[in-house]
C-alpha cells in the first residue's frame, strides 16, 4: 500500500543459471503493467545480480510490477525473459472523516438505521464500523449506512453513536451523535377508513393510525389533488377531521401522512390514495360569447353563428351537461324559448326580424348558471393601426399590435382560414383581458400544406361592448416565398355580461 503521489522503491535479486558468469552476462528487467522501466544492475562474483527500481511519483491507484531475468543460460544463448517475481501496488489516501451522520428508527422493524456522507473515496480497502459507547457492540457497516437491530438499542435514553473508518494508511471518525431512538422514529403510514364529501365543497376524513404507533401522539397532514395542496397540523384524538373550501363537483385524490407530535421527527410515507368527488352546484360563471350575424332579408330576420368558451372549473361547479341559447332570460318556474340546446361549444340558428339579443347559459346536474346577454349591436370605435404576426412553431402564432390611443379594457382575437378549409367552419378566437397587452399567442394548426391556406387574423379592442373596428390581416403558413399579407374584412362581435 502506498500514498498516492509518493515514491515507491522495489528490489529484485536473481542467481545466474550457470553461476560465475561475467558481469553483463545476465540482467534484470522491470515492467509496470506493460511498460518497461529502467533499474540499476549490480553483479556479484558468485553469479547473482541485483536490481533496484525507484518510481518517483505514483499517479495510479492499482498496478502490477514484474521482475524478469534476461541473459544467457548455461551453454545456450537466450534473450527470452524469465519471470522472477511480481508485486501488486495499491495507492490511495487515508480515509476521509465521515460527516452528516443521521439516524432513523423503524417502528415496524424496531431497528435504527444510520446514514452518513463518507467523503472522498480513499481508493483503498476500508473498514467501516458504527460504534456506540457503553450501550451496544460495534456493528460493521457499508460505506454510507448501517442498521442496528433491536437487541442493540436502548430506548427512551440517549445513545452516543459515531462512525469509525480505517485503511492501511490511517483512521478517521465522525462527530459523535447523541439521540434517543424513539425521538427519531419514522411512523408507519396511517390507514384511511373513510372519505365522505358533505354539503357542497367539504369532505370528512376518518383514519386509523398504524398498529405499530398506536401509543404515540401524532400530528398529520392531508394531501389532495397535488403535492402543493396540503392541509397541515391536523391533531385529532379521535382520528377524524373535516375540511372545506374545495371546488364544487371536482374529483379529488386524497392521502395522509403522520409523525410524532412532540418532536420534529420523520414523516411517515403517504397512505394509499382514496378518491372522492365533491357535490355539484349550479354553474357560477357566464360563458364568453363570440358571434356573427348574417341578415336574411329586410323582413325575414337573420342567421346567427354563436360561439362560446367553456367555463373554468371554479365557475363550472361540476360537469357541464350542455348549453342553451334562448330569446329571453330564464324566469322562475318557466323555461325560456330556446333556439339552441347543445353540448357543443357553438351553434347556428335563425332569429326573427327585430331580435337584437339572445341569452346563453351553461347547466349541470345541479342547475343552470347565470346567462350571458349577447347583444347584436356592433359598437364601433377607433381601430388598431397596425397588426403583424410571427410563427412560433407549426401549432402557434405570435400576434402583435400597436396599442390604440384611447384606453381599452382588453382585446378579442379571431382567426380563420382564407379560403375556408371547411364550409361553415367555426373561426378560432380568444380573449386577452390584459388591457396593456400588445401581443398574444394563438394556437392552432399553422402547418403548411398544398395548397396552404392563409389565416386572416382580426383584433378588436374593447370588452365587452366597446369592440372597435378590427385590425385585420392574413397570415400564410411559412414556406419559401410566403409572407404576411394584409387586407380582407371581418366583423365579429364579442359579448360577456359582467
Amino acid at each position: 500500500m502506498a500514498l498516492l503521489g509518493s515514491p515507491v522503491t522495489a528490489s529484485c535479486t536473481a542467481q545466474s543459471p550457470g553461476g560465475g558468469l561475467e558481469e553483463g552476462g545476465i540482467r534484470l528487467m522491470w515492467k509496470l503493467d506493460n511498460k518497461t522501466l529502467p533499474g540499476t544492475q549490480d553483479w556479484s562474483a558468485n553469479g547473482t545480480v541485483e536490481s533496484n527500481l525507484t518510481i518517483t511519483h505514483i499517479s495510479w491507484s492499482r498496478a502490477k510490477l514484474w521482475c524478469y531475468l534476461v541473459g544467457m543460460g548455461t551453454g545456450t544463448k537466450t534473450e527470452t525473459p524469465q519471470l522472477i517475481a511480481t508485486a501488486d501496488i495499491q495507492a490511495g489516501h487515508p480515509p476521509s472523516k465521515p460527516h452528516n451522520l443521521t439516524c432513523m428508527m423503524s417502528l415496524h422493524e424496531k431497528s435504527l438505521t444510520c446514514r452518513w456522507d463518507p467523503g472522498a473515496d480513499s481508493l483503498l480497502p476500508t473498514e467501516t464500523i458504527l460504534k456506540s459507547r457503553n450501550t451496544a457492540p460495534a456493528v460493521p457497516g457499508s460505506q454510507n449506512h448501517c442498521t442496528l437491530p433491536h437487541q442493540h438499542l436502548q430506548l427512551y435514553q440517549n445513545m452516543e453513536l459515531w462512525v469509525w473508518v480505517s485503511n492501511a494508511l490511517g483512521t478517521a471518525e465522525s462527530e459523535h451523535l447523541c439521540l434517543d431512538p424513539t425521538e427519531v422514529a419514522k411512523l408507519d403510514a396511517p390507514i384511511l377508513k373513510s372519505v365522505q364529501p358533505f354539503q357542497t365543497n367539504c369532505v370528512a376524513v376518518a383514519w386509523d393510525v398504524a398498529p405499530s404507533s398506536a401509543y404515540i401522539e401524532q400530528q398529520c397532514e392531508l394531501r389532495y389533488q397535488s403535492a402543493t395542496e396540503l392541509v397541515s397540523d391536523i391533531i385529532s384524538p379521535n382520528q377524524k377531521v373535516q375540511h372545506c373550501g374545495l371546488l364544487f363537483g371536482m374529483p379529488y385524490r386524497l392521502q395522509m401522512r403522520c409523525r410524532r407530535r412532540t418532536f420534529s421527527s420523520y414523516w411517515s410515507e403517504w397512505s394509499p390514495e382514496q378518491g372522492f368527488t365533491t357535490h355539484e352546484k349550479a354553474p357560477a360563471g357566464k360563458p364568453d360569447a363570440w358571434w356573427q350575424v348574417t341578415p336574411s332579408g329586410s323582413r325575414q330576420g337573420a342567421k346567427v353563428q354563436l360561439l362560446w368558451k367553456a367555463l373554468a372549473q371554479q365557475e363550472a361547479n361540476g360537469r357541464i351537461l350542455g348549453y342553451w341559447v334562448a330569446l329571453s332570460p330564464q324566469q322562475r318556474g318557466r323555461m325560456p324559448t330556446t333556439v339552441c340546446n347543445t353540448t357543443e361549444m357553438g351553434c347556428n340558428f335563425s332569429v326573427p326580424a327585430g331580435v337584437r339579443r339572445v341569452y346563453l347559459a351553461a347547466y349541470n346536474a345541479a342547475g343552470t348558471g347565470p346567462p350571458t346577454e349577447v347583444i347584436f349591436l356592433e359598437r364601433r370605435g377607433r381601430p388598431l393601426r397596425r397588426l403583424w404576426a410571427t410563427p412560433r412553431d407549426p401549432h402557434s402564432l405570435w400576434v402583435q399590435w400597436e396599442a390604440p390611443a384611447a384606453p381599452t379594457s382588453g382585446y378579442v382575437l379571431e382567426w380563420r382560414s382564407v379560403p375556408p378549409t371547411e364550409p361553415g367552419g367555426h373561426p378560432g378566437w380568444q380573449v386577452e383581458r390584459n388591457h396593456s397587452a400588445t401581443g398574444a399567442l394563438i394556437r392552432g394548426e399553422w402547418r403548411g400544406g398544398s395548397p396552404t391556406p392563409s389565416r386572416r387574423v382580426c383584433i378588436l379592442p374593447g370588452l365587452p361592448s366597446q369592440a372597435a373596428l378590427p385590425a385585420r390581416g392574413s397570415y400564410q403558413a411559412p414556406r419559401p416565398g410566403c409572407s404576411l399579407l394584409w387586407g380582407g374584412a371581418c366583423s365579429p362581435s364579442f359579448s360577456r355580461q359582467s
